[in-house]
């Protein structure tokens, strides 16, 4: 199964990069009618010159093939900006996504119910509709969360047998997981 990965940039006005999100698509044609929505995007020989996105590439198919690589801590290290505390913007996700981006690392796993029990909450559910919104899937890696009762769970808001859920699948794959 092929998928297509779309990331979306803006550029703020120190001349940076903003990464805003970035998402799975099935289908090509989909990722070219997302971009067509949009007024504004690079081409590819537009990329070639911006070493960032070059180097985000580079990292992300090093990730993809394999390698125990903590893409967060990767791309904050190339300077690229992820608006973290404008998508998540209560304490209460703020909290979610930090207990995940510190403590669940490459080829492990969690449950909703252990960050909910690390962050003194029982709202579970909630954990996972911030998580089901997460904009940055692999870089906060919330396909590493699965349910107490190790079932795989839900994957980019799918929760039914679906594409989304074998991404998810193959990421854990590809970290050491099976399921």
């Amino acid at each position: 199964m092929n998928i297509f990965i779309l990331f979306k940039f803006e550029r703020n006005g120190k001349n940076q990069f903003i990464l805003n999100s970035i998402r799975f698509f099935k289908e090509k044609i989909r990722i070219y009618n997302e971009i067509k929505k949009t007024n504004h995007f690079y081409t590819q020989k537009d990329l070639l010159h911006e070493k960032k996105i070059v180097n985000l590439i580079k990292i992300l198919n090093r990730y993809l093939s394999g390698e125990k690589i903590e893409l967060y801590k990767e791309i904050i290290n190339l300077h690229i900006d992820l608006p973290i505390q404008t998508e998540f913007k209560t304490e209460f996700s703020k909290k979610v996504i930090n207990w995940l981006l510190n403590n669940v690392k490459y080829g492990q796993i969690t449950t909703y119910s252990e960050i909910g029990e690390n962050i003194n909450s029982k709202a579970y559910r909630a954990i996972g509709n911030i998580l089901k919104r997460n904009p940055f899937p692999l870089i906060i890696p919330c396909h590493r969360v699965i349910r107490k009762n190790r079932n795989l769970g839900g994957f980019m808001g799918k929760n039914q047998e679906s594409w989304q859920k074998d991404i998810k699948r193959k990421l854990l794959k590809l970290e050491g997981n099976s399921f």
